[in-house]
């Protein structure tokens, strides 16, 4: 028996349980396309406008970064910044600065997307209330910055992180991370399969991360991994649904 068999047979549970609903769930492109229907008074621009960055993020995930900073600038032009207000121009910016941070990701500039991804938190924070989906956009933000970290070889910085969110999701555990506050009440004001299936997608993702690493900074990561989905606190055999 391997060391980490019960880790992979407790992943492939949650697969089972919960992956098809992840992708029920997580509609965040349907968030944003009802906060520019709610809040925009030129819905037909700012729905360009979003259009063109998620052409820009799909591009830069492909590698594609002059592409994407053409997109880019093409949907700066659907919009005059200046005329718009309080809400739009929060808008506006919760639209481009994950897909600016991602840029900087793929370029490599990890402190740009660091400091862009934590602006991203603070204009998720001032839309939960209304549109509380946007809550998971929070978290997904700390998922980023794990990511930057892992890139940066900051393995102990990242697994804090990580652990955090397993906190958060699992235990409903109140957070604040970089002086921005997480509570769980948003939690219960989504759907509970989009709890659970977010919980699935980060611990996938860290697996996937963990097998990319030389044997030693594998096993770190693994470890990790055991103590979190083995820790009676955590209660993981509530999502076994």
């Amino acid at each position: 028996m391997g060391k980490y068999d019960d880790l992979y047979t407790g992943l492939e549970l949650l697969a089972q349980s919960n992956e098809k609903s992840y992708k029920d769930h997580l509609k965040f492109d349907e968030g944003i396309t009802q906060m520019i229907n709610s809040i925009c008074e030129y819905k037909r621009n700012f729905l360009f406008y979003y259009e063109n960055y998620g052409g820009a993020l799909k591009e830069s995930r492909s590698g594609n970064i002059l592409a994407a900073e053409a997109l880019v600038s093409r949907a700066k032009k659907y919009i005059d910044k200046s005329v718009l207000n309080k809400k739009e121009d929060k808008l506006y910016d919760l639209i481009c600065t994950p897909v600016d941070a991602y840029l900087f990701y793929k370029k490599k500039d990890y402190a740009a997307a660091l400091r862009m991804t934590k602006e991203t938190m603070i204009l998720d924070s001032y839309f939960e209330e209304q549109f509380p989906i946007v809550f998971y956009h929070k978290i997904q933000q700390m998922q980023n910055i794990s990511r930057i970290y892992f890139r940066e070889q900051k393995i102990n910085e990242a697994l804090e992180v990580l652990k955090l969110i397993f906190s958060l999701l699992i235990n409903k555990t109140e957070i604040t991370y970089f002086d921005v506050h997480y509570h769980p009440v948003f939690l219960d004001r989504n759907s509970e399969g989009l709890r659970k299936s977010m919980i699935y997608d980060v611990f996938n993702e860290l697996i996937a991360t963990a097998e990319k690493h030389e044997e030693g900074k594998r096993d770190y990561i693994l470890n990790f991994c055991n103590e979190i989905i083995n820790n009676p606190d955590l209660n993981l055999n509530e999502l076994y649904v």
